[in-house]
């Protein structure tokens, strides 16, 4: 691999960014107060409104999308003038959620946000295409297939009436980009009239928020990235690699833990090969709490998938080598209840905006040989195939290309808080590590027992970021105790 200095490359992508950022569009700037969707809780106060922004920022008189903004106000007389913009994952996900438990997730926001906002406002927005912006991306001819089995012919018919539909409306599905989401967020500043903004973002909205860092840096001011995905690295290349990594992770783990090791021994070992025994004859396992509804099919593709997904969150990693040794001895049905839900038809996610990010940026953008050599390398089980799903999609659903300056590092010299779980199946701390090295004022805290998303499962990672915002350049940064801890494996 070519290495290039952290100077020339701080210097080449400056030149970049000045290059890609587009000036501001006439009529942007405009925040259009409406009412809130929620109550806030006594003593607190929100704004809510809409910010219009360009469709198309390269297309002159393009038309206009809405974005739907929050603004949960800080508790201070005089708040600081630069807020905290928080930038959800996905892509296509909402911060306000996607269904009628909107006001439940509201206020566990009012909650999370309470030690930010002793002194600065917290923003909350649904990006371009998502929730409550205009217009709604969400596939409801998915939707629909979502919980039932589906051929492949029936889900390439719902994705190619969705993007009639979309396109039929009017919807430009080559305008959902990063760029495009990066200034989005800015535009979002300007409306709300902050000079210079903090950013919190989580898995891909670190994307975005490196992003920023890239054609709008002098107006940040601190940036907490949590789950970091940097543009220079492509998850489906990478993905025969991410499933190693987690997996070692957790079976070193319990070997180095004496208790663990001695009441799970050879968990690995025999974890691939009930791997191997589910490819050649699959089995349906009975949902454990609702033994009358349909069971799930796990092969070994299914188990390995189980087990990734329980260990993206926190709770269920301590129980994992438990849960693990059970479906060994012939009850996988607290493993399989792990088993993530078919990609297509996630009621929480806006696919039409995903999809085109998605396609744009990672499916399209692999290089075919690069990701057979990882699979060829990193596979943890001979024969498996991995998920075509995104292949499928992209297949069908039409898209731009992604410009090659796209996909370099971001420098930047904006303070900047990396955090990472050491079992984060889909956004590891090798991925932070590396953002890591052109940022050169970032600090990077691994959360040894935290899977994907440090900062809902790891209480101290909220006073963290809490802390380091308020003095992004203190000499001797806060800590985190448990932050070094390793998981507490369940052996009952």
């Amino acid at each position: 691999m070519l290495r290039v200095s952290v100077p020339a490359i701080r210097i080449a992508l400056g030149l970049l960014g000045a290059l890609l950022a587009a000036p501001p569009a006439a009529g942007q700037g405009r925040f259009t107060a409406a009412p809130c969707w929620f109550t806030p809780p006594p003593g607190e106060a929100a704004r809510c409104g809409i910010v219009a922004v360009p469709e198309r920022r390269d297309r002159a008189a393009h038309r206009s999308l809405t974005l739907t903004v929050a603004v949960l106000r800080s508790t201070a007389q005089r708040p600081a003038p630069d807020p905290v913009l928080y930038i959800d994952g996905g892509p296509g996900a909402s911060p306000f959620g996607l269904d009628e438990l909107s006001e439940e997730r509201m206020d566990g926001w009012w909650e999370l946000t309470a030690a930010i906002r002793r002194t600065r406002d917290v923003v909350l927005f649904d990006p371009r295409g998502v929730g409550r912006s205009q217009p709604d991306t969400d596939c409801a001819e998915l939707d629909v297939l979502a919980g039932t089995p589906r051929t492949t012919a029936e889900e390439r018919a719902a994705l190619e009436a969705c993007s009639t539909r979309l396109r039929a409306a009017g919807v430009d599905l080559g305008s959902f980009t990063t760029p495009a989401a990066a200034d989005d967020v800015m535009d979002v500043a300007a409306a709300l009239g902050a000079r210079q903004v903090n950013l919190i973002a989580v898995s891909y909205g670190t994307r975005v928020a490196l992003e920023i860092l890239r054609r709008h840096g002098p107006r940040v001011r601190a940036a907490v990235l949590d789950g970091v995905y940097p543009p220079d690295v492509n998850a489906e290349e990478e993905e025969a690699w991410l499933t190693h990594r987690a997996l070692k992770r957790l079976f070193d783990d319990c070997t180095a833990s004496r208790s663990c090791r001695a009441a799970f021994p050879d968990l690995e070992r025999r974890f691939l090969q009930l791997a191997s025994d589910l490819n050649a004859l699959p089995a349906t396992v009975a949902d454990a709490d609702a033994p009358d509804a349909p069971g799930v099919r796990l092969d070994g593709g299914a188990l390995i998938a189980a087990v990734l997904e329980a260990m993206a969150g926190d709770e269920a990693i301590p129980r994992l080598p438990a849960l693990i040794d059970r479906a060994v001895r012939g009850r996988p049905e607290r493993l399989a209840q792990h088993a993530p839900a078919p990609r297509l038809g996630d009621p929480d996610t806006a696919e039409g905006m995903a999809f085109s990010i998605e396609c744009r940026e990672t499916v399209n953008a692999a290089e075919a040989t690069r990701a057979a050599n990882n699979r060829r390398r990193w596979s943890v089980l001979p024969g498996l195939s991995g998920d075509d799903t995104g292949r499928r999609v992209c297949a069908v659903w039409p898209v731009g290309v992604q410009e090659p300056g796209e996909r370099l590092p971001v420098a930047s010299t904006v303070p900047v808080l990396l955090l990472s779980g050491a079992y984060d199946p889909v956004t590891p701390p090798e991925w932070g590590q590396r953002a890591a090295v052109t940022l050169p004022r970032s600090r990077h805290v691994v959360f040894r027992a935290a899977g994907h998303g440090v900062l809902l499962g790891e209480p101290c990672a909220l006073d963290l970021a809490a802390a380091f915002l308020e003095r992004p350049e203190a000499a001797k940064p806060p800590t985190c105790a448990s932050a070094d801890r390793p998981p507490a494996f369940e052996v009952r």
